[in-house]
């Protein structure tokens, strides 16, 4: 989050918090719960894995048997038996600890969760105390239909999620929060393994979310260009096919999508060969490090304010 909007929410809450660190954690993991809990509605919007290709699973494995919104946010995807801790930054981290101590975690990199709490000041530990520095929204598909893998239209709807869980009330029972979200998980469960061209069984609390997001944005006055996204959400909520993976399946020929990923492929392929600078980098440094890298590609926009190259 930017740091200018933190210190100006915190101008008005600070008698509430004994620390600033302490206000951080707080709005931090108030985001992570909604977005721990909205998932299935960001697979509904958003999902883009509908099918699996011959190779994916053995034959005698479970699979399902009709396209999906999102095999990879199903069961059938990257998942974890590790339970989720979100109450405060300081349940998240001790679960983590205590998983791994037990051994069912060999480190918290192995932690696979929808949203991670990150800190750049060392282990775990350290980020109950210091705070929060930002969160990793894992719960997006690639998108084929661009380059990048993700639009803009995409990163926008995720800022006014953000915007709308920072600045609103927190799950009100401490005690029934993680019970909450595992209800969220188990509705994402539901909507991933849905036919991409029916309409979720979720409609109507994916539309109660989507008029709280509009009068949220009226009250704030964004930018036209954030209602034009709350605006085609609402058309993907309204009609099924013209979600990602409903728009996917149209090209599925013969139970594969090979032949339309190998088209993207070669477009972007070619478009890369058009750039009159094209990337050199590793043909005269092929032992750049990362920040190196991002340099190269990106200039001054491949790093986000205030990140350093600390894992």
């Amino acid at each position: 989050m930017n740091e200018a909007v933190l210190k100006a929410v915190w101008e008005g809450q600070q008698s509430e918090f004994d620390s600033y660190q302490e206000f951080v954690n707080y709005m931090y993991i108030k985001i992570a719960q909604g977005f721990v809990y909205y998932r299935w509605l960001i697979t509904y919007l958003f999902g883009n894995s509908p099918i699996a290709e011959k190779n994916f699973f053995e034959p005698d494995d479970d699979q399902p048997t009709h396209p999906v919104r999102s095999i990879r946010s199903s069961n059938y995807g990257l998942t974890s038996d590790v339970k989720k801790d979100y109450r405060t930054v300081g349940d998240y981290v001790n679960n983590i600890e205590s998983n791994i101590k037990s051994g069912k975690l060999f480190s918290e990199a192995e932690y696979h969760a929808s949203v991670r709490l990150k800190t750049m000041h060392g282990d775990l530990t350290n980020m109950v105390k210091h705070g929060v520095d930002y969160i990793e929204l894992r719960m997006l598909d690639l998108d084929p239909t661009t380059a990048l893998s993700v639009r803009t239209n995409t990163i926008r709807f995720f800022r006014i999620l953000l915007s709308y869980f920072m600045m609103t009330p927190p799950m009100a029972d401490q005690e029934k929060i993680n019970l909450k979200l595992a209800q969220g998980i188990s509705m994402n469960e539901v909507v991933a393994l849905e036919n991409p061209y029916q309409q979720t069984i979720y409609h109507h609390e994916a539309q109660n979310l989507l008029d709280k997001l509009q009068l949220f944005g009226a009250t704030i006055q964004w930018g036209p260009e954030y209602q034009e996204v709350l605006d085609t959400m609402q058309d993907r909520l309204d009609n099924p096919n013209l979600t990602p993976a409903a728009n996917l399946c149209d090209h599925e020929v013969d139970g594969s999508l090979m032949s339309y990923g190998l088209a993207m492929a070669n477009r972007y392929q070619n478009r890369a060969h058009e750039n009159p600078h094209p990337f050199t980098g590793f043909e005269e440094q092929p032992d750049m490090t990362a920040a190196e890298l991002r340099q190269r590609l990106f200039g001054a926009m491949g790093k986000p304010e205030n990140l350093t190259d600390s894992k």
